[in-house]
């Protein structure tokens, strides 16, 4: 897999998401972040665009200690 490094150091990749396995495809522009662990954001833009599937709610820890709850999609990569 080859990606670029862009002017602000970040990792992307192009990635195929689907909605569905073996669905239709949309090419998106994907961050890798240092502890990438197989998860990805998506703004909630892209996810309405994809039209993703509501999964549950999960907590996560940002960088500063912060607690948030985050809402979880289901979708396919390539």
């Amino acid at each position: 897999m080859n990606g670029v490094v862009d002017d602000d150091d970040r990792a992307l990749i192009e990635i195929e998401v689907s909605q569905t396995y073996r669905g239709p495809t949309s090419r998106v522009t994907a961050w890798i972040d240092t502890p990438f662990d197989g998860h990805l954001v998506f703004s909630s833009t892209l996810i309405r665009e994809l039209q993703l599937e509501s999964l549950v709610e999960t907590e996560a820890i940002l960088a500063d200690g912060t607690r948030v709850t985050l809402e979880t999609h289901v979708c396919y990569m390539e």
